[in-house]
């Protein structure tokens, strides 16, 4: 049964929040602006088109949007991992990782290295693919929503996770920056099953299943 927050009646203190979010601020300025702007030049160029007579069907932007949430899980698992080996978590992951309980914020909290590197594998399905620019906007506000949600300390009623098995979800991210490892994937937790970085986690569920039995056998 999952329960509605993660960390109890948690919310960041004022200042943690307000520090927070100036630090967020300037990472959109500085850093995911000029890459919008210099990146979408480039997406034009290999195929992304906003011609109206060729707005996609349904069908295509949900084909196409799905195949963008595979890429990037997969190569976000692995450069997520490369981000924890000793020399790149100490001088460029520690940044995402000083908030051991996160919230929505938290999501892009990170060393402008960090924004970019993990930035590539929401665009290599795309530029793979070249889709219009109406399936790109829908697949961004997707993965952000996907990025803010696994970050907020929360398991809403509505979330996916709840409904099939094989969506990661908060409380799988929230015991990553609980425990500094493991789970690593950002969608979905086949990588991280396939490459057994989801033993501790598993385990841990394990354990509450056979307390929660336990509890109703009491």
């Amino acid at each position: 049964m999952y329960s509605l927050s993660l960390h109890g009646c948690f919310s960041p203190h004022v200042q943690v929040a307000v520090e927070t979010s100036a630090y967020v601020l300037s990472l959109f300025v500085f850093v995911m602006l000029p890459l919008i702007v210099v990146g979408s030049g480039a997406l034009f160029l290999l195929g992304v088109t906003l011609d109206p007579a060729r707005i996609p069907s349904a069908t295509t932007i949900a084909m196409q949007t799905v195949f963008f949430f595979l890429v990037e899980d997969f190569g976000n698992y692995w450069l997520h991992r490369a981000l924890h080996t000793p020399w790149l978590y100490q001088n460029v992951h520690r940044v995402h990782h000083e908030h051991d309980a996160p919230f929505a914020l938290a999501a892009t909290y990170a060393h402008p290295i960090e924004v970019i590197v993990l930035g590539l594998p929401t665009f290599a399905g795309p530029l793979l693919v070249g889709p219009h620019l109406l399936t790109l906007w829908v697949w961004v506000l997707l993965r952000n929503y996907e990025a803010i949600d696994i970050h907020s300390g929360y398991e809403l009623p509505y979330n996916l996770n709840r409904f099939l098995p094989w969506i990661a979800g908060a409380e799988h991210h929230d015991y990553h920056h609980a425990h500094y490892s493991g789970n690593f994937a950002s969608v979905f937790v086949w990588c991280d099953q396939v490459y057994g970085t989801s033993l501790g986690f598993d385990a841990l569920q394990e354990r509450k299943s056979a307390a929660a039995k336990l509890g109703k056998m009491a």
